[in-house]
This record gives structure tokens, C-alpha cells and sequence, in this order.
């Protein structure tokens, strides 16, 4: 056989051809994702060795190999749900089940095990501890992929007190006596995760579930006193606060206009909800736009998908999103005064509404703007909150800007460039932030006509702020700083009178972890200030940085001595 003609092996390319359908059959049947491709043809090829052949009428490959008939009692369908019993957990919990929900994927004949699916570890694993449900308790197979699972007790349900949708609402135990012949739905439980959150926290444990929760799953919420303080003149955090707030008039006024704005921008259309389909949940998000100065210049209401519901290779396959650089900001900021460069700023409206989907996303209708229909949103436009939103809008803006002549640096993907002769043009991207820098007023002029053309935008002249970044220009320098959003990280933490010190970290003081045995700063509070500190390293403040990427080491178990540390800094 000559190489790279595999036409020519025809025995085995015609095996591998039905191995492959078969593989794909099984991975479309069970909805599970297409990583999972080797264990699925591993298993057709199983069952092909179980199976009669053409050839062989009366006989198996697995009997002609081994001198016997094969057993297939123990066969499953690939992807149904297997239980398997808790081994080896370092906490056992009296109350907690004592198996877990798995995906079947193969049976090992050699160790008379079988091999699930673990969605925590999304790994393919091996239990002897195993168990099927008997025939007589199965429904049909596709309840299975569409049924949701039922929330612990504790757990947070996104449906409001007394509104359930059909077929959610927890049963009696008279009801449950007359469904015992459908699956019994159970939660997959990890022993080792702690029972209590501070705040709100999301478990990623149900990302690439093949038993997805209709609900928002793993979710757990406190009350608002301990989930964030309202003070008065901040944004509201709900509808419902926005209802009982003073300045509810301008908020229906921001909701009545973002909701024509996705009208008009053909977001969605409602339709009746398909059978299976499963519409994920959305809320209204309140902000209030101020200048460098802190003025209150604007109330805007944004609607928000709630992507953490989301199913990935179901409703979103790819979500990376580049923005650009903050060092190509500062770099370009540099250069400016010295090029003698013009500098103004642009805001996209509604710019996640521009990226056309193209996965089909069902979504409930806006909160508290349903028409009582029973209809749901077939979403057309991306939406904020939506996994795949940002990386559609990116996409959209980027080709638009090519097909103008606009080319993206090697350095930068989101900074774009147009040069004609010694002049030139550069625009930088950050979601819908967008800087302009040009030569002379008619590149400028150029740009904002180009953009103008393609997308609804906002003309914001010379800039003040961008990605918290104040901007301070003058005739022959460029400034930044941070201080607005420094100083309320300083009273948020109560430091506002907190006499400064001269280096980041103390020479005298050298850091080391916390001793085995004593327990540490367990709250968020420790990690979340390195983030904003790194952020503020990152943008506008370089001498923290060597101090803050010290304290980042210790984040899993930091001690009395490290809280101090970051302290320090601020």
C-alpha cells in the first residue's frame, strides 16, 4: 500500500468509518461533550467485539478470541446514569448520600468495574461500587438529560417565592409514591466542599453537567445585611430595591429605555417553549455613571442574562475574549505628548447587542416586564451576561474594522492602526471603551466617521476616565492616577486615617507561611484585595508590584502576619 492513501486499506478504513458513526450516534444520544470522543469509540469497539459479523453469522469476535460465548447482561446504554458509592472521602457526613450521580461510559471486564464520567473532576474514572436502576424503574431516556435536578435544602433557587415553573415544584410524599417509576433525580454532592459561603458563590461543578440543573445550580445565598450594605445614593442591587428606592423614577426610566433599545436591535423574538428546552434566567443590573469628579451623570439600567446556567457544548462552545493591553494604553499615552497626538474617547452603545449568536439560547422574559403569555425569549443578538456575548461582540468589531482598511498591531489584537504617509491613526478597545488617537483632525475625524457608520456610539471628546483610569491631560503632559478608586478601597476597609508608610513591605519583617495547624484568614476579603491591589499594580502604580506578587503566594492559608502585610501596602 502506498503512504498517505488510505483508501487502499479498505478493510480498515471501513472499520474505522463505522466505529466513528457509531461514536458520534452515542455522543449526539447522550448529550455528553465531544472531548469524551476516545472513551465513546473505546466503547463502540467494545460492542463491535460483542456483536455478529456479516462474515461470521453465527459467531462473535469476543467468542472467536476467547473459546466462549460472550455475557452482555451487564451492558448499558453509554450515558446513562450510573450511581456510585463514596470511597476514601477525607469527611463523612452521616446525613450526606452515600453515592454520587455519575455518566456510564464503559465496563472494564478485568476488574469487573465501570467507567463513569466524574463532572467535578471531568475525569474518566473506575468504581466496583456501582449500581444501575432495574428496567422496570426507567423512563424514557430523554427525561433524563431534561429533568432537573431537585436543590438541597439551603440551597438557592433563582424563582422568587411562590412563582414555579411546570414540573419544578418540589412534590409531597404522596406524590412521590405515585412517581416511583420514573428516575429518582439526585444532586451531585461533594462531601469535601465546605456547607457555608461568605456571600455568593458559584459552583463550577455543574459547568459540563450531562445531568444539567434547570435551576441555578450550586448557588448558595445570605442575607443582604451580610451580602453587601445599601448605602443611600449607591446602586441598587435588584428590582426590587430599585421599586423602593427615591430615585425610582429615573431607574423606570433607564429600564423603559434599554428595553427599546433591544427592541429596536431585534435582541429576541418570543416564541412558544420548545419541549426540553431549558430558558435560562435574567435580572436587571443598576448603575449610576459619574465623572472623574464623582458627579452623577447618567442612571442606566442594564438587562443581564444569568450565563452561569449555561451548558458548555450545548449553549456556548468558545467564550475567550481579548481586550487591549494596559500597557499598550500607557505606551501610547507616553508617546502622545511628544507626537503632539489627538486624543478623544467613544463609548458603543448597547455593544454586546451588535454579535449576532449563533447558538440557540432560550431565555425567560425580562424580570418584571413579562406579558403573562408563558412565552419565552429566542435570543437572536448576544446578550450581556451571556458567556459567548463578549467574544461575539470582539468578533463583530474586529471584522467590521478590517474590512475599513484598520489593521490590529502584532503587539495588541485590540489596538488598531490606519497609516497614510507620516500620519496615522489608532484606535484601542476595551469591550466598548474605545480611545482614539490621530495626527491630524481629519484622520480624526475619519475614524469617528467610520465607527459612526457601523455602530450607535456616544462622542465622550477629550478623555477623563478610562477602565478606571483617570486621564489628566495638559498642553505638554499626560497623567494617570487611580485615586478615586484607591480611596474607596481605603474606606471600604476602614483605612482612611492611616498614617503612610514609605516602602511597601517591611525590611525588617521577613514573611513566612502560616505554621501547619493554625487557621488563617479563610474569608474572600484576603484574595479580593490582592486582586484589586494587582489591578492597581498593573494600571497605574508599579512599585507595589514585587510587594503584592510576595503576599500572592500565600493566599491558600494566609496569616495574622500577611493580612498586615497587604494592609501595609494599602
Amino acid at each position: 500500500m502506498a503512504p498517505y492513501l488510505p483508501s487502499q486499506n479498505r478493510v480498515a478504513e471501513r472499520m474505522n468509518c463505522t466505529l466513528v458513526e457509531l461514536a458520534r450516534a452515542m455522543l449526539m444520544a447522550s448529550e455528553l461533550l465531544e472531548f469524551l470522543w476516545e472513551a465513546t469509540v473505546a466503547h463502540a469497539v467494545y460492542l463491535r467485539n460483542m456483536s455478529y459479523t456479516k462474515p461470521r453469522a453465527k459467531t462473535t469476535p469476543y467468542q472467536i478470541w476467547h473459546g466462549r460465548k460472550p455475557n452482555v447482561s451487564h451492558l448499558r446504554e453509554f450515558g446513562a446514569p450510573v450511581w456510585v458509592l463514596l470511597q476514601g472521602q477525607r469527611i463523612q457526613r452521616k446525613m450526606l448520600p452515600k453515592s454520587q450521580r455519575r455518566a456510564y461510559v464503559s465496563y472494564d471486564e478485568g476488574s469487573k468495574s465501570v467507567k463513569y464520567y466524574n463532572v467535578a473532576t471531568k475525569n474518566i474514572l473506575i468504581s466496583r461500587n456501582f449500581h444501575f436502576l432495574s428496567p422496570a424503574e426507567t423512563t424514557l431516556p430523554e427525561e433524563i438529560a431534561i429533568k432537573p435536578d431537585t436543590p438541597l435544602q439551603g440551597e438557592y433557587s433563582p424563582q422568587c417565592e411562590g412563582e414555579q415553573e411546570d414540573g419544578t415544584h418540589n412534590t409531597t410524599s404522596k406524590n412521590k409514591l405515585n412517581n416511583s417509576r420514573k428516575w429518582k433525580v439526585e444532586t451531585d454532592i461533594d462531601p469535601r466542599e465546605p456547607r457555608r459561603t461568605r456571600g455568593i458563590c458559584r459552583n463550577y461543578r455543574y459547568l459540563a453537567n450531562p445531568f444539567p440543573d434547570k435551576k441555578e445550580a450550586g448557588m448558595l445565598v445570605i442575607t443582604k445585611e451580610k451580602a453587601f450594605a445599601v448605602i443611600p445614593g449607591n446602586d441598587c442591587h435588584s428590582l426590587k430595591e430599585a421599586h423602593k428606592s427615591p430615585e425610582w423614577p429615573e431607574w423606570e426610566c433607564a429600564i423603559q429605555t434599554k428595553l427599546e433599545q433591544l427592541c429596536q436591535m431585534g435582541t429576541w423574538k418570543l416564541v412558544k417553549k420548545p419541549a426540553g428546552a431549558i430558558p435560562i434566567n435574567n435580572k436587571w443590573v443598576f448603575t449610576k455613571k459619574r465623572n472623574k469628579e464623582g458627579v452623577l451623570t447618567k442612571y442606566k439600567a442594564r438587562l443581564i442574562a444569568k450565563g452561569c446556567t449555561q451548558r458548555l457544548g450545548h449553549d456556548y462552545i468558545e467564550t475567550h475574549s481579548p481586550v487591549v493591553c494596559l500597557e499598550t494604553i500607557r505606551a501610547i499615552l507616553a508617546i502622545a505628548p511628544t507626537r503632539k497626538l489627538l486624543i478623544q474617547q467613544m463609548d458603543v452603545k448597547g455593544a454586546y447587542l451588535n454579535g449576532t449568536l449563533k447558538e440557540c439560547v432560550y431565555m425567560q422574559q425580562p424580570e418584571g416586564f413579562a406579558d403573562g403569555t408563558g412565552q419565552v425569549c429566542l435570543l437572536i443578538k448576544t446578550l450581556y451576561g451571556l458567556k459567548q456575548a463578549r467574544r461575539e461582540w470582539n468578533i463583530e468589531f474586529d471584522t467590521k474594522l478590517r474590512r475599513r482598511g484598520y489593521a490590529h498591531l502584532r503587539s495588541d489584537p485590540c489596538a488598531y492602526i490606519w497609516c497614510i504617509g507620516d500620519d496615522f491613526a489608532i484606535i484601542t478597545v476595551w469591550v466598548d471603551d474605545l480611545l482614539l488617537f490621530a495626527t491630524t483632525i481629519r484622520l480624526m475625524n475619519k475614524m469617528k466617521s467610520d465607527i459612526r457608520a457601523e455602530w450607535e456610539v456616544t462622542d465622550l471628546g477629550e478623555p477623563s476616565k478610562i477602565v478606571g483610569i483617570e486621564i489628566t491631560m495638559s498642553r505638554d503632559s499626560i497623567a494617570i492616577s487611580q485615586s478615586k478608586y484607591i480611596k474607596s478601597i481605603l474606606k471600604k476597609e476602614g483605612l482612611e486615617q492611616a498614617n503612610p508608610v514609605a516602602m511597601p513591605l517591611d525590611p525588617h519583617t521577613p514573611l513566612v507561611p502560616n505554621p501547619e495547624g493554625n487557621i488563617g484568614d479563610r474569608s474572600n476579603s484576603f484574595a479580593r484585595l490582592l486582586g484589586e491591589l494587582q489591578f492597581i499594580a498593573n494600571a497605574t502604580q508599579p512599585d507595589i508590584a514585587y510587594a503584592v506578587n510576595r503576599l500572592v503566594s500565600y493566599t491558600a492559608n494566609p496569616s495574622l502576619q500577611h493580612v498586615g502585610a497587604l494592609k501595609r501596602i494599602l
